[in-house]
């Protein structure tokens, strides 16, 4: 799937020097991946939103901030310490 792969190179993305912005939430590659329905791409959305802050993302884009926030704030107190 192209969304994975992107996902999977964003530090190269990221490399180029431009604000990087990613919109996974709720999007139909995690309930491909997970065989799941929208309502339930929660974990898949925490999952790709975590490898972006990993990889280097700038701006996330997603449906459910309080729970993202508070794990976009958990990645960055592990990585950028």
């Amino acid at each position: 799937m192209h969304s994975l792969e992107l996902l999977d190179r964003l530090d190269e993305i990221c490399q180029l020097g431009y604000p990087v912005l990613i919109g996974p939430s709720r999007k139909s590659f995690i309930g491909y991946s997970l065989d799941l329905p929208p309502d339930q791409h929660l974990e898949g959305t925490a999952a790709a939103v975590a490898v972006g802050i990993t990889r280097g993302v700038d701006i996330v884009r997603v449906h459910d901030v309080a729970a993202m926030l508070r794990l976009m704030r958990m990645t960055d107190a592990i990585v950028r310490r």
